[in-house]
């Protein structure tokens, strides 16, 4: 197992089979040295050390403020704290500098040969760097989607069901024990309209007269799952009870939902129907538990909880005084059942509309004894789609919306995944068709899988002129001198602190952020001086040069690889 060089007492480690950088292993330094450092002076604070990558070369590799955190409870200068802190490093042997710059940053720079430790970790960790143990033994859930099954998915879904999809990924990768499930509501007055809308297209298919419920479904896919109904029961479809056409309608939109999440490789461990909370008496149990530890209260005939304890702007009414709950309610038993089953982070994909919710929700959550914290909300805000500069009309055969079928079809599952990722989800995000079917690397999911393809192509090429590469263990990586050949290795062992921190909020657009910058670094590397820039990568009269750029074009292709995978898009070896 490959180990970072020691340095005065401290010792950092791979762990095994994970690759990590350097900058873990200089906080863990830093946190150590300024916990002595204020002990010293009798100041019981606690304090984490920031580390930042400056974007000035120039300034070194990493840079970190802790001196100006300090100076408030030390009534010293920053720079003054700065100077004392350089002074109390141990020995090391990775860092070739550290500078204090006013008005009190300590900016650290490694020595060459870091770059090259870090570049042989990530091909030692192969398809397992990326991946990290911040989640190791805890159990997380991802409720995503979760659209109520009265007809397809349309693109405002989309945005839903990939930003999910990918949290629950990176969680994954991060080292949780991930479940994915949609919740929908299969109960209350918009199923019974959905089984009399099935009704009506029952009786219009036998050539029957039937009159359509005012808030009926008008979308064409009830028709055909009508006349499927007809087709499998002839006559005797029509003498059907209510229900009845509620259970098959939503059986059959359930498929289409289920097949539209297939094809973007989205796959549920669990469906959960909210009628299940009350056939189980879940909601019920749920309002005692609240009510024993004395956050509810009675007035004007409703039953009220008291969110106001836990930060909500106002009390919330859980049971309205015609005795009939709220929505509430199910969702507090929903949550309290997320939290029995174990799960030590809970992520709730919501709609724009749900933003003003989330305090309730958070409330009721601490209201039931649950560390609110441990509720991880998700705003995916507003898709607006734009084709030849003007916004689009959702609209489709059946003239209601574009559904998420034909948005994947036009445009293929990579560039639905990546463009939906672009952009934090609780940002508002322009969706451009045009840009969406370029087939060039203007798109910026092609940008990155070209990258990748590209990488892959070098190695051809060497095959062509009849090297063979012997592998990053015996080639002498020394001779990758040029700053650019730094700088991406560097960039390149950042990816698992991207997933860290991706992890961490969750925040999955990180991921697609990273990629582009590694892409970008990868092609302006790939195209400097040479007409032919697989030449510069493959030099056959230059063999240790060559194997030592080959080691970096693996690194690259692995790490080019690996997210792409995280973020469940392909990366393809040719283009």
């Amino acid at each position: 197992m490959h180990r970072l060089r020691a340095f005065g007492n401290f010792s950092p480690r791979l762990p095994k089979g994970i690759a990590v950088s350097y900058r873990d292993d200089l906080k863990k330094l830093l946190d150590d040295v300024v916990r002595r450092y204020l002990a010293e002076r009798g100041v019981n604070e606690a304090v984490e050390c920031r580390l930042e990558t400056p974007r000035n070369r120039e300034y070194g590799d990493f840079a970190t403020n802790v001196a100006m955190q300090l100076a408030k409870s030390l009534k010293k200068p920053p720079f003054q704290i700065a100077e004392e802190i350089k002074a109390s490093l141990p020995a090391n042997s990775f860092i070739e500098r550290v500078e204090v710059v006013k008005p009190g940053f300590i900016n650290f720079a490694l020595k060459q040969e870091a770059a090259y430790d870090l570049l042989r970790a990530i091909v030692a960790a192969g398809e397992n760097f990326g991946k990290t143990k911040l989640g190791a033994g805890k159990k997380a859930q991802v409720e995503f989607v979760s659209a109520n099954p009265t007809g397809p998915l349309h693109v405002g879904h989309a945005r839903n069901a990939v930003v999910g999809d990918t949290t629950a990924r990176v969680l994954e990768a991060a080292g949780y024990d991930v479940t994915r499930e949609y919740y929908f509501n299969d109960a209350g007055n918009q199923m019974r309209n959905l089984g009399l809308t099935l009704q009506a297209r029952v009786l219009e298919a036998l050539g029957r007269s039937a009159k359509f419920p005012d808030d009926g479904y008008k979308g064409g896919y009830m028709i055909e799952i009508a006349r499927k109904l007809v087709a499998e029961r002839g006559e005797a479809a029509a003498s059907e009870t209510v229900p009845c056409f509620t259970e098959y309608a939503v059986a059959e939109i359930l498929k289409t939902i289920e097949a539209d999440m297939d094809a973007l490789g989205i796959h549920f461990d669990f469906w959960f129907r909210e009628s299940s909370l009350h056939e189980k008496g879940m909601v019920d149990a749920a309002l005692e538990k609240l009510r024993a530890r004395g956050h509810l209260f009675e007035e004007d005939g409703a039953l009220w909880l008291k969110t106001t304890a836990f930060g909500d702007e106002k009390d919330r009414v859980v049971v309205k005084s015609d005795k009939s709950k709220t929505y509430l309610a199910p969702d507090i038993a929903y949550h309290e059942d997320k939290f029995r089953r174990g799960f030590e982070i809970v992520v709730d994909v919501l709609g724009g509309d749900h933003h003003g919710y989330v305090p309730r929700l958070k409330a009721a959550v601490a209201a039931l004894g649950h560390d609110p914290d441990r509720l991880k909300p998700i705003i995916i805000q507003m898709v607006t789609l734009q084709r030849g500069g003007d916004k689009m009309k959702l609209s489709t055969r059946s003239g209601e919306f574009i559904t998420l079928k034909e948005m994947v079809d036009e445009l293929g599952a990579d560039v639905v995944r990546f463009f939906f990722l672009m952009r934090s989800p609780d940002s508002q995000l322009v969706f451009d068709w045009d840009l969406a079917l370029d087939t060039s690397e203007k798109n910026p999911v092609y940008a990155v899988q070209y990258a990748h393809a590209r990488c892959c192509n070098i190695f051809k090429r060497a095959e062509e002129v009849g090297h063979v590469w012997p592998g990053t263990g015996k080639s002498k990586l020394e001779l990758l001198e040029e700053m650019e050949e730094r700088d991406l290795v560097k960039l390149l062992a950042r990816l698992p602190e991207v997933v860290n921190s991706a992890a961490a909020g969750p925040e999955p657009h990180l991921l697609v952020s990273y990629l582009r910058e590694v892409a970008g670094a990868f092609n302006q590397y790939y195209t400097m001086g040479n007409k032919d820039p697989r030449l510069r990568c493959v030099q056959p009269d230059q063999p240790d040069l060559t194997n030592a750029r080959l080691s970096l074009i693996h690194a690259t292709r692995i790490v080019l690889a690996n997210a792409l995978r995280i973020l469940g898009v392909r990366a393809p070896e040719r283009m």
